[in-house]
């Protein structure tokens, strides 16, 4: 690997010109920069991220934890972050899982960190945060120094959701749950049942999920025992992928999506738009909720104070819930 050394003897000037040629001083000509530059870009020299963020104190750059890399949620709530932090002269690297990607933010080779990612220990969260590390939780909510949230209005969602039920015709309701460690599922769930147990007197079944559509599949078994006992039943997936799921199960039971049975999901997944009939979600920017992150990572670093945002939601009425009266 090339290195300063590499760069001094090849364009005949002493290492602490290149050093000041690479770090922008002006102690140097104009002329001797560009020479050093060309030089140092001919050589393919790539500075050295931890020896560059000792002598700057920042490296310009966002890590961002997630579960997972893949799917539409995942694209357009990442661009959010990326292209916002691009606009202040920061970039992003995205980690799934390990200690080893964690370690960039305790050996200080980012400048801050946004985490989506329930694996994620708290009790790590909480030591990089003692430690003076900037960082944002979208999945979860600590108080600690030096930590914000960008959260979801997972309440304002749910309720939206199940008033929609409520309005359905459904004599029977059902709620399809997320994993118990999502704080996102947990919020939901609560926020569900506080609206029905406020509004109705009807039974409401809650089944257990994990945001797969396979857990959807299993659920509508569940389901089709009510529709037999003569039930006309709505259900609040508490994420759209489990509606994907049910759609299947209950066509295996011969049990029809906004006529047996009237569903409403959560997410506004692409595939919502497509399925037949169409699926009624609860939906919220997933870019605007990426953006919103990275504004407050890049103003926690520049004015070193915590601030909070709440990501808003609306209901997308599709077909799910069957015809208006």
């Amino acid at each position: 690997m090339t290195g300063i050394k590499d760069i001094a003897k090849k364009a005949g000037v002493s290492i602490s010109t290149v050093s000041y040629a690479l770090n922008g001083s002006e102690r140097i000509t104009e002329q001797t920069r560009q020479k050093v530059l060309k030089i140092a870009k001919e050589m393919n020299y790539i500075p050295s991220l931890a020896g560059r963020g000792l002598k700057k104190q920042k490296t310009q750059i966002i890590e961002m934890y997630v579960t997972d890399l893949g799917g539409y949620f995942y694209s357009h709530l990442l661009d959010g972050v990326a292209s916002t932090l691009k606009k202040q002269g920061y970039e992003l690297i995205v980690a799934s899982g390990g200690q080893r990607a964690q370690a960039f933010i305790s050996q200080k080779l980012v400048d801050g960190a946004i985490i989506l990612d329930p694996t994620f220990p708290s009790q790590v969260i909480s030591k990089l945060a003692q430690d003076g590390n900037k960082l944002v939780l979208m999945d979860r909510e600590l108080k600690l120094e030096n930590v914000s949230h960008v959260l979801l209005n997972n309440t304002q969602g749910a309720t939206q959701a199940v008033n929609e039920l409520l309005k359905s015709g459904a004599d029977a309701f059902a709620i399809l749950t997320g994993p118990k460690d999502s704080y996102d599922a947990k919020k939901r769930l609560e926020a569900a049942l506080d609206v029905f147990h406020e509004k109705t007197d009807q039974p409401v079944m809650v089944m257990a999920g994990d945001f797969t559509i396979e857990s959807g599949r299993k659920a509508a078994v569940q389901l089709s025992k009510l529709c037999q006992a003569g039930h006309r039943v709505g259900v609040f997936a508490t994420n759209d992928e489990m509606a994907f799921g049910l759609y299947e199960g209950l066509k295996k039971q011969n049990l029809q999506p906004g006529k047996d049975v009237l569903l409403v999901g959560f997410d506004n997944d692409l595939l919502a738009n497509y399925l037949q009939p169409t699926l009624t979600t609860v939906g919220y920017s997933k870019h605007q909720w990426g953006r919103k992150a990275a504004e407050v990572i890049l103003k926690m670093i520049d004015q070193d104070q915590v601030f909070n945002e709440i990501i808003p939601t609306k209901i997308i009425e599709r077909e799910s819930l069957g015809p208006k009266n």
